[in-house]
């Protein structure tokens, strides 16, 4: 059965209870300070390692081949714009040195074509391994919640009902806090978990979706 966008709704919303939650504690105990925003900062990099971890796995590759396949796509992208006079030649060796020294996340600027060339599957196929690692991270946290005693059993599977029943996006959602906006609309760039996306230069919205097989 297809899943309806309602579904994903009532999973997103199941998924943000137990986050909530959590953030709540973190809040609770930071005491002043910066320290709240270091554990959400370790946090997220944690999770978005996590996650990465699981698509690799999903796609019987190691994180460090996914890792080189997301930075050769932004490269790509970044030498397409250029080509393309989306940007300047300033602009493109600023996003270069950029994705050298890590201050910007390749997964932001790639693609999903463009790392499904580079690993040599199609779009779909790491699209369902995205999407399935978003599923896994979500219901861990349900189990988890439900293992701290933040929720009841009967919360628990009922959460997991729905989450089991919903369609995660896939490559494109990104890691935690990345929002997106890139080919043909919002969210098809970036990679890292639940919770946003990349952001890129692809072809303006209605130039429709990238082929399954990328060329």
């Amino acid at each position: 059965m297809r899943c309806t966008k309602g579904r994903i709704v009532l999973a997103t919303a199941a998924a943000l209870a137990v986050m909530v939650g959590a953030g709540t504690a973190v809040a609770g105990s930071r005491g002043g300070g910066g320290g709240g925003d270091l554990k959400r900062t370790a946090a997220h990099i944690s999770q978005r390692a996590a996650f990465e971890a699981l698509v690799a796995g999903n796609l019987g590759t190691t994180e460090a081949k996914l890792k080189a396949a997301v930075k050769a796509s932004a490269r790509a992208n970044i030498a397409a714009a250029l080509a393309a006079d989306r940007i300047t030649a300033a602009e493109a060796e600023t996003l270069n040195e950029a994705l050298t020294d890590g201050s910007v996340p390749a997964m932001r600027l790639a693609t999903a074509a463009g790392v499904a060339k580079q690993l040599d599957i199609t779009v779909a196929r790491l699209n369902d391994a995205c999407s399935s690692a978003a599923k896994a991270r979500v219901t861990a946290r349900v189990d988890q919640a439900l293992k701290d005693g933040k929720i009841t059993a009967a919360a628990a599977a009922e959460m997991k009902a729905k989450i089991a029943d919903a369609r995660f996006p896939g490559f494109g959602a990104g890691g935690p806090g990345h929002r997106g906006h890139g080919r043909g609309g919002p969210g098809q760039r970036g990679m890292g978990g639940p919770g946003g996306g990349g952001m890129g230069f692809g072809p303006q919205p209605g130039a429709g979706p990238p082929a399954d097989r990328p060329s």
